[in-house]
């Protein structure tokens, strides 16, 4: 079986890398029509996730974007190391202020970036490499060689990749921080049981979530600039929204304060949020 999930991993990867972009573009959107209807675990997951954050239902229409999005994500992702440096230009939407942002942490201090599971952040590290920027980040060990295929396809992109669980990870960041690239940490669901609880901020009942410490603690140990970065979705574009800076103090606030810009960027464009996992306390 294992040998099974291999070949299958791999012609993924092979076809999913070579579709045009007007077909991508046809596939995501028929894709969504036929899929945003059915009963599946991970849209059912988003329903709630959503409806905690928004105060309501989705609509169809929303939950239909929600899916397009899903496979835009996915194609891209699959995609992004064979687009030329005018394919990722063209599509990416940032205004000179919020990439002033990015420019100043990196000639200044340096920067740690925390990022929400939203629009294509493989997008937003392929930029990055094309405007000079060497991004960092961290993947998870996934099995039967996707995370081996998902480190070559972003090394493709432009950016280095750390496994997650390597051991002296937090000294190997903070090099690279110090060395001025950009370290990005996907940073709104901890998958290692070592985080810590925040607020998520609703105008409703008060919401619990877990989230790694990672982004503070770098921060801290580094001296770095903390902002956060929020991707969206617009059409076969994607939009760049860079935070102000975090203000780094305890671990607890400052994470606190990087969930309230998570937030912020779900309220804007909750159908760019790709959460289809549990992601709330009981």
């Amino acid at each position: 079986m294992t040998g099974l999930r291999r070949l299958g991993v791999h012609l993924v990867w092979r076809l999913g890398g070579r579709i045009p972009h007007r077909l991508r573009n046809v596939l995501c959107v028929v894709g969504a029509v036929l899929v945003h209807r059915l009963p599946l675990g991970g849209l059912k997951q988003w329903d709630s996730n959503f409806r905690k954050v928004m105060g309501r239902h989705p609509t169809h229409a929303e939950r239909r974007l929600l899916v397009e999005s899903w496979l835009r994500n996915n194609l891209m992702s699959l995609s992004l190391a064979n687009w030329s440096d005018e394919d990722v230009l063209s599509r990416c939407i940032i205004s000179e202020h919020h990439l002033a942002r990015l420019r100043t942490s990196l000639a200044g201090p340096g920067l740690v970036v925390a990022l929400p599971h939203m629009g294509s952040w493989d997008f937003a590290g392929a930029w990055c490499a094309r405007e000079g920027i060497k991004v960092v980040s961290v993947a998870e060990r996934l099995p039967a060689g996707l995370y081996e295929k998902f480190r070559e396809a972003r090394e493709g992109m432009g950016m280095d990749i750390h496994p997650m669980g390597k051991r002296a990870l937090m000294d190997a960041l903070a090099d690279d921080v110090r060395a001025g690239r950009m370290v990005c940490l996907l940073s709104d669901r901890d998958l290692s049981r070592r985080g810590v609880d925040v607020p998520w901020p609703t105008d409703d009942h008060p919401l619990v979530v877990g989230v790694p410490m990672g982004p503070a603690l770098l921060a801290a140990r580094t001296g770095a600039d903390l902002r956060v970065v929020v991707t969206i979705f617009r059409g076969d574009s994607v939009e760049l929204r860079v935070s102000e800076r975090i203000e780094v103090t305890s671990v607890k606030e400052t994470m606190t304060d990087v969930v309230a810009a998570f937030a912020e960027g779900v309220d804007a464009a909750p159908t760019s949020w790709l959460m289809l996992q549990r992601l709330f306390r009981p």
